[in-house]
């Protein structure tokens, strides 16, 4: 048998896998529908729609994010955005593809693996914004990249900073796609290829690009910032 790959992390900062909890809440979309084509004169005031079974006092809540945005957190209870809510201040929701992506989040801010033993529960759908010619133009598959975000304030947030990446098919099915995160700043450049979730140690403070690309997947990108000097949360 053939030895595993060694880890590689060429940030020159400390790492460590996290183990994902066991849930059996599941999820998937409502709306829209796979493919679907969101002809409305306003796009933005388009309803998306998760469900969930996930219940429980360690459930925090679900994200839902739109292509590279930031994610909103929503409750079981209410588990309904507009496109408009889930766009970034200086994003715009262009004809083309675009992408959903949701999972549960728990108490701890990981992503929970079902208990049967399959992939953790995340779901993505991809979707058109007016009539494109071009749908199967492009990579057929996406990555989600949920963490980092925001900022970190204080060195206590930025001791460890959480990484967590899905990979996807068209059909929004996690895929076992090897994951490489680039980390780019003036004081920290390196790539990792660590399963997900995993934790940085010790992140000097500056302003931090991460892309996070597959094969055959959309590439995602995002950017958090940390100030160690500051104190507060992110």
């Amino acid at each position: 048998m053939a030895s595993a790959l060694p880890v590689q992390n060429s940030t020159k900062l400390q790492s460590n896998v996290l183990d994902s909890p066991l849930s059996r809440a599941g999820l998937y979309f409502a709306a829209p529908e796979l493919g679907a084509h969101v002809m409305i004169a306003d796009p933005r005031s388009y309803q998306v729609h998760v469900i969930s079974d996930a219940a429980g006092p360690d459930l925090a809540g679900i994200d839902l994010s739109l292509d590279a945005g930031r994610p909103r957190r929503v409750t079981i209870a209410e588990p309904t955005l507009a496109l408009g809510e889930l766009l970034s201040a200086d994003a715009e929701l262009t004809p083309g593809a675009h992408w959903l992506f949701a999972a549960p989040v728990l108490a701890s801010g990981l992503v929970p693996r079902q208990v049967s033993g399959g992939p953790r529960t995340a779901r993505a759908r991809r979707f058109f914004i007016g009539k494109t010619p071009d749908e199967a133009a492009g990579p057929s598959g996406a990555v989600w990249l949920r963490k980092p975000e925001g900022s970190y304030n204080g060195a206590q947030s930025s001791d460890s900073v959480l990484f967590d990446a899905f990979v996807f098919s068209a059909l929004g099915v996690q895929i076992d796609s090897p994951c490489t995160i680039t980390l780019e700043s003036p004081v920290i450049r390196g790539q990792l290829q660590l399963a997900s979730p995993f934790v940085l140690h010790d992140v000097p403070s500056g302003v931090y690009q991460v892309t996070a690309s597959a094969t055959a997947a959309l590439a995602s990108t995002t950017h958090f910032t940390v100030n160690r000097e500051l104190a507060g949360g992110s």
